[in-house]
């Protein structure tokens, strides 16, 4: 699926009109109009994007204005991973990674904790609950690994 039609998708997926997508994202109704007829967003409007999709549960459409935003900001080759979150956390207050995952396996488990990550902040209150609890089993293990 191209950029284009995962903007038509996700403004469909929320039921909105090109206006009302609009308004959410912040950008002009005829920038919405162009991305669906072909051009390509970039930058901000890629986050935002990504953002959008996440919090709707099309996390196959985050990722995909990810990729873009990553290959757009030429980071395909970081080699680390690089957390950012503020010093004292507030209930807003973004947290912020990048990272290059590297083979089919590496893919599989950076997709399966994104997926997990991904419904922890806005699946459903019982995939909420669920994903916190594999989140919590992970995060005691690894500090119980990685301490030792």
């Amino acid at each position: 699926m191209g950029l284009s039609e995962a903007v038509r998708e996700l403004r469909k997926h929320l039921g909105e009109s090109q206006q009302a997508f609009s308004n959410r994202l912040g950008l002009s109704i005829a920038t919405i109009v162009k991305y669906e007829a072909g051009r390509e967003p970039t930058g901000k409007a890629l986050a935002q994007l990504a953002h959008a999709a996440g919090e709707a549960g099309r996390h196959d459409l985050a990722y995909l204005f990810a990729r873009a935003l990553v290959r757009e900001l030429g980071l395909e080759r970081l080699q680390l991973g690089v957390f950012s979150a503020p010093a004292i956390p507030k209930e807003d207050s973004p947290g912020i990674m990048l990272t290059t995952f590297r083979g089919p396996e590496a893919q599989d488990y950076a997709s399966a904790f994104f997926q997990t990550f991904g419904r922890f902040l806005y699946g459903t209150a019982e995939e909420r609950d669920r994903a916190k609890c594999l989140l919590q089993q992970f995060n005691q293990a690894a500090l119980r690994e990685w301490r030792a």
